[in-house]
């Protein structure tokens, strides 16, 4: 007897699990599809000034990051550090550079002019 023969109920499961990842894949697709907005016309001079806000708001959340990690090493630094603080530390790295990108790319589109 073979440790690998299908039986009914595994080909049951195994259909189940395809079925799921299907399912799922699908609900990403869609909600990917609409989670994407535009947005408003915005001034030139708003443009930058909220881009300006955004960066900084970014900087800050490195810092924070930072912050934390460092904190967390110096109060347990025995357990797996400083792998954790790299760990860490290349994941903040990473989506600062990714946040800093898109903020970077933001371009909405610019109103018309408006006659008084």
């Amino acid at each position: 007897m073979s440790v690998f023969k299908m039986t009914r109920e595994r080909w049951i499961a195994l259909a189940v699990g395809v079925i799921t990842v299907v399912v799922t894949l699908l609900l990403l697709a869609l909600l990917e599809a609409q989670s994407k907005m535009s947005y408003d016309c915005i001034d030139p001079t708003e443009r930058e000034r909220v881009r300006e806000l955004a960066l900084v708001g970014i900087d800050d959340g490195l810092k924070r990051s930072m912050t934390h990690l460092f904190d967390v090493w110096q109060k347990d630094p025995e357990h797996e550090q400083p792998k954790r603080a790299q760990v860490g530390t290349t994941n903040a790295i990473n989506a600062h550079n990714r946040a800093r990108k898109l903020a970077l790319a933001w371009n909405p589109p610019s109103c018309p002019n408006q006659s008084p």
